[in-house]
Formats: C-alpha cells, structure tokens, sequence
C-alpha cells in the first residue's frame, strides 16, 4: 500500500512539473499538498515508530525530510497565492524534494516491512486484533 500511495504521489508531481498554467497547477497541487500533510503526520506517528522499534534507528533524515518538503509546499502556495514570482521553479524544487524524500524513504521502510510476517506490522502499528 506505501508503495501504491507514493507511486500517486510521483505521478501527481510529475504531471504538476509538466503543466504552465497556474490554475491547472493549483488544482493538482493544493489537493497534493492536503494529502501529503496527513500522509506525513501518519508515517511519523505509525510508521517511523515501528521502523525504530525493529531496527533501532530512528528515521529523524525522514522527519527532517518532512519539514524540508513542508517548506517547499509553502513556497509553491505563497506564489499562487500572489501570482508572482517563479512558480516553475518552486514546484520543480518542491518535486526534486519530494522524490528523493519517497526514495529514501522506500529504502529504509520497504525492507522492514518484508522482513515482517503478513498482519504483523498491522498488528505492531495498532495493537494485536
């Protein structure tokens, strides 16, 4: 499902690099953006808890990650919201952060998650059914 969900994620942010009109770019993003917040917020009270209880490492490059993406979300919003400035460059910017951030992530997650028996993360995220 983490993979599916980041896959929308690339997809989304590959059609927004390609598109010029800031209408047409705004009613992909602010949605996008919506998502990619609540998305965070559960992979960091779920996800990275579980990652640091089965590896002993806690994923803080990702949390950082996070805060570094939220940044560039505001900059792509303060320039539609002003319609001036460069609005190309900060959805490229925001794109370039976003998919090295599912990369790095998909590479610490992805394996902790094979490593585990089906319905055990489940069960190790929310609580024994």
């Amino acid at each position: 499902m983490l993979l599916a969900v980041h896959d929308h994620f690339r997809a989304v942010s590959h059609r927004l690099v390609a598109l010029v009109d800031a209408a047409a770019i705004a009613r992909l993003f602010v949605p996008l953006a919506q998502v990619l917040h609540h998305h965070h917020h559960a992979e960091e009270a779920m996800v990275f808890p579980l990652v640091l209880r089965q590896t002993g490492t806690a994923p803080d490059h990702l949390q950082a990650d996070h805060g570094e993406m939220t940044a560039a979300i505001e900059d792509v919003e303060r320039v539609l919201r002003a319609r001036t400035g460069d609005l190309a460059a900060a959805v490229r910017r925001f794109h370039d952060i976003l998919i090295a951030h599912l990369d790095r992530e998909e590479a610490l997650v992805v394996p902790v998650f094979l490593a585990l028996a089906p319905g055990e993360a489940w069960d190790l995220i929310h609580g024994a059914r």
